[in-house]
């Protein structure tokens, strides 16, 4: 859920950029996108972006590291505006606070991208992941094992177990649709739980990456990318959770949950021109999607405890039809990846 802003009012909010940065602000315009307060400034000549508490301004110095070295590969990154005191942020009551030059373009929701688009979307994440192999700053680990123990499956059943104990004397026929889909998962959590199926993520190519890149973080002009945004997350992580949970976000032939196995082989090609993958990320990336995806009651719950959450249980009814589809495919797809990827 979005914060309330800092700003109470526009006079506020004019005589703060004044004061930080000598801007001279005469039209704002809030922008309802994002999980922060943005606002357009000057008939969108700047972008002011305010960040959730939760943030701090290491965060978002180690953001704008990420964003000057990507500049110097020449990919394409917003600009950040520097105040008056030569920093790229200011706080103001608690808040880290940024301004940017205006970006020119457009988003796509989520499975509108067309063919181009989607591999396009892979070799921009393949750009980025190389040229952070150099990047002078250490990145937090994500090394996503936490996932893959007993314990976890049995807490995830446990998550699931108690969304189906709250609606269980519903039964209209959205609450019906989604008792059937915690089921599903739950069964698919103990199939998998009882293949033991294990996977050593020190095997898997760990690198620099953005953290949350998908079609969401992306903004297009004339049908391409012209800007990847919202570095905040980035982690060193294994590189094909991003690259599977990409490639689900971006091809519109994947809103029903079910890959495009065709366009799917040539995304993770585009993105092994710049990243070599090994035999263990092919054949185990559709595993460590599907096990991180079993273990989130996202959408589901908040729909539950607020009915108004139409967007969000859509959602949650997207990734579960994922967890099926990957669930009956895994190991085709992994087949599949390692007789078409060259190492």
């Amino acid at each position: 859920m979005l914060e309330k802003s800092v700003f109470t009012n526009k006079k506020e909010t004019i005589n703060f950029i004044k004061e930080k940065y000598e801007i001279n602000v005469t039209n704002i315009k809030i922008i309802n996108r994002g999980s922060a307060n943005i606002y357009s400034l000057n008939n969108d000549e700047y972008i002011l972006k305010e960040f959730q508490s939760k943030y701090t301004k290491e965060e978002i110095e180690k953001e704008i590291t990420i964003i000057n070295h990507l500049k110097k590969d020449n990919i394409k990154v917003p600009s950040y505006i520097k105040t008056i005191n030569d920093t790229y942020y200011s706080l103001y009551k608690n808040k880290v606070i940024i301004i940017q030059k205006f970006i020119d373009g457009y988003t796509l929701n989520r499975n509108e991208g067309n063919y181009e688009q989607t591999i396009e979307c892979a070799k921009v994440y393949g750009m980025i992941v190389k040229s952070l192999e150099n990047l002078d700053i250490l990145l937090p680990l994500n090394d996503l094992s936490y996932l893959f123990s007993k314990e976890i499956f049995e807490k995830s059943i446990e998550k699931h177990q108690e969304l189906l104990k709250v609606i269980n004397d519903k039964d209209d026929e959205e609450t019906l649709k989604i008792k059937r889909d915690l089921e599903e998962k739950i069964n698919i959590i103990k199939d998998i739980s009882e293949e033991n199926i294990f996977i050593d993520t020190k095997k898997l190519t760990i690198k620099n990456t953005h953290g949350d890149f998908n079609v969401l973080q992306l903004i297009y002009k004339n049908n391409h990318i012209n800007s990847v945004i919202d570095f905040v997350s980035a982690c060193k992580m294994p590189v094909v959770w991003e690259l599977i949970r990409s490639y689900s976000y971006i091809d519109k032939n994947v809103k029903n949950g079910i890959f495009n196995l065709d366009t799917f082989t040539d995304y993770i090609k585009e993105f092994n021109k710049y990243v070599k993958l090994n035999d263990y990320d092919l054949k185990y990336m559709s595993y460590i999607y599907l096990i991180q995806l079993l273990s989130s009651t996202y959408g589901y719950k908040e729909y539950i405890n607020n009915n108004e959450n139409i967007e969000l249980l859509e959602f949650a009814h997207f990734r579960t039809n994922i967890c099926k589809y990957l669930f009956n495919n895994a190991e085709n797809i992994s087949t599949r990846l390692l007789e078409n990827i060259k190492k």
